[in-house]
C-alpha cells in the first residue's frame, strides 16, 4: 500500500469515528420574520435643521437634504453633495467628504461625506442613486471618516 493511500484509508477510518454533529437549524414556518427597515423619513412630514440640536436630532435632516439632491442628481460630485450641505445649515469647516473620481480618473462607486457634531458625526454614503446615513461618536482623531478626503477649500 502507498502512503497515500494509508493515509486516506486512515483518515476515512477516523472520520467514522468522529461524533455526529446536530443538524443545522433551520427556521420553522411559526418563526418570526424579520421586520422591513422603515423609511428614516416619515412621507409627508419635512424634517427641519435643529440648530443647536445632536448629531442624532439632525440626521433625518441630514438624510433628507442628501435624497433631495440625488432626486435632481442621481450621481453628484464630491462638491455638489458639500455644496448642498452648507446650503441647508450644517457647517463646511465642520465637513469631510472623500473623492467622486478614482486615481485612475474613473467615477468613484460610491462618496461618503461626514458632518463633525460636537463629540459626534453624521456619516452619509452616496451610491447608485440611493444615501445610506447614521450618526456615530467621532474617531479618537478627532475626525469622522478613515482614510483619504478632498481638502474642501471652494
Amino acid at each position: 500500500m502507498t502512503l497515500a493511500a494509508g493515509i486516506l484509508v486512515g483518515g476515512l477510518a477516523l472520520a467514522g469515528c468522529a461524533a455526529e454533529r446536530d443538524p443545522i437549524p433551520t427556521p420553522s414556518s411559526d418563526a418570526p420574520v424579520d421586520p422591513v427597515e422603515q423609511p428614516r423619513v416619515t412621507p409627508g412630514v419635512v424634517p427641519e435643521f435643529v440648530e443647536g440640536g445632536t448629531a442624532a436630532e439632525n440626521l433625518d435632516y441630514f438624510v433628507f437634504r442628501l435624497e433631495a439632491l440625488l432626486a435632481q442628481n442621481g450621481a453628484p460630485s464630491s462638491r455638489e453633495l458639500v455644496d448642498e450641505l452648507v446650503s441647508s445649515g450644517f457647517d463646511k469647516a465642520a465637513m469631510e467628504v472623500t473623492a467622486d473620481t478614482t486615481p485612475t480618473g474613473l467615477q468613484a462607486d460610491s462618496i461618503l461625506v461626514a458632518v463633525r457634531w460636537g463629540e459626534d458625526c453624521l456619516l452619509g454614503q452616496v451610491a447608485d442613486g440611493a444615501v445610506v446615513a447614521d450618526d456615530a461618536a467621532a474617531l479618537s482623531t478627532g475626525r469622522c471618516l478613515v482614510g483619504r478626503t478632498l481638502s474642501i477649500d471652494w
